[in-house]
């Protein structure tokens, strides 16, 4: 079960990142995501040089890495562009096209009734964390904010593809490279630190000059929501490498934990920002349901 206690924890580190990167919209979110990824690069950088003993390279930690900054780039454009509510939900999708991913390119065997509780595990945590992500607005003013245009599509399309393939590309990591989790981390973070440059150069230059000139809250809390995103990143990858067995449903549960941080993020606005929509807390209990139907799914294949 050490895997699932890894998982647990990646995501209440996670649910800082999420609160602490809100915290932080009171600026141009271009500055946040630059000082949050500067700040991941150095204490990824700081962890490997004590941690490890020699630099490993690893193309599916940077390839995790380069499509966590593309989907994290296109909710900063969702937030420019007030699209940001409507985009939310499908970061939590992402781990049900990692699941069915694996399903088509692994082809792991399930017997009959792992087959009906793994999709009345699906459904509930789509479900479920639908209803969380919509959670900051409620589900009537997500349908008055709803719009289709091809601006919209593009960005629905890229965070999708962006987090599924940082899930996906880390279970590759941890699954076929003999790295640990701080070179993960180092290779993950620099690739992400890399995009943040290059969007940053392309769609806002002036925050490499006006950078310097944030307040103490300005850089304090992107500072700390980059530890955070390195503290669950790790905490993921070991729980990763920590799966048993070969039915990737455990594997599935921290897919669903790792793209889940809405959910400690809604309780900790609930009792520091104290916000609350009902929708948020059904939609945890959900998943939570959710969760314990694959865990169950995964124990009846042991009989």
């Amino acid at each position: 079960m050490k895997w699932l206690w890894f998982g647990i924890i990646g995501v209440l580190i996670s649910g800082l990142w999420g609160l602490f990167d809100k915290l932080s919209g009171f600026q141009n979110p271009f500055a946040s995501n630059l000082i949050l990824y500067s700040t991941a690069i150095l204490s990824g950088f700081l962890l490997f040089v004590l941690f490890s003993k020699k630099l490993r390279f690893s193309k599916y930690s940077l390839l995790a890495g380069l499509f966590a900054g593309v989907g994290n780039f296109f909710l900063i454009y969702s937030l420019v562009k007030n699209y940001l509510i409507l985009v939310l939900p499908f970061v939590s999708m992402a781990s049900v096209a990692f699941f069915l991913m694996i399903l088509f390119i692994e082809k792991p065997k399930y017997n009959r009734g792992q087959k009906i509780l793994i999709s009345i595990g699906i459904i509930l945590n789509f479900i479920g964390m639908f209803l969380v992500a919509i959670g900051s607005v409620g589900i009537s003013e997500f349908i008055k904010q709803f719009t289709f245009n091809w601006t919209y599509l593009l960005q629905v399309v890229m965070v999708l593809l962006g987090f599924t393939f940082w899930t996906f590309f880390t279970y590759k990591s941890a699954s076929k490279e003999k790295i640990d989790a701080v070179t993960y981390n180092f290779w993950n973070v620099a690739a992400s630190f890399f995009v943040a440059i290059i969007v940053t150069l392309i769609f806002s230059p002036s925050m490499f000059s006006g950078v310097f000139s944030l307040s103490f809250k300005g850089y304090l809390y992107p500072a700390i929501a980059g530890l955070a995103v390195v503290g669950g990143c790790f905490f993921t990858y070991k729980a990763y490498k920590a799966t048993t067995n070969k039915t990737k449903l455990q594997e599935a549960i921290i897919a669903i934990l790792s793209n889940g941080e809405l959910i400690p993020l809604l309780f900790l606005s609930y009792f520091i920002l104290h916000e609350w929509v009902w929708e948020g807390f059904i939609g945890t209990i959900i998943v939570l349901i959710g969760l314990c139907v694959l865990h169950f799914a995964e124990g009846l294949g042991k009989k």
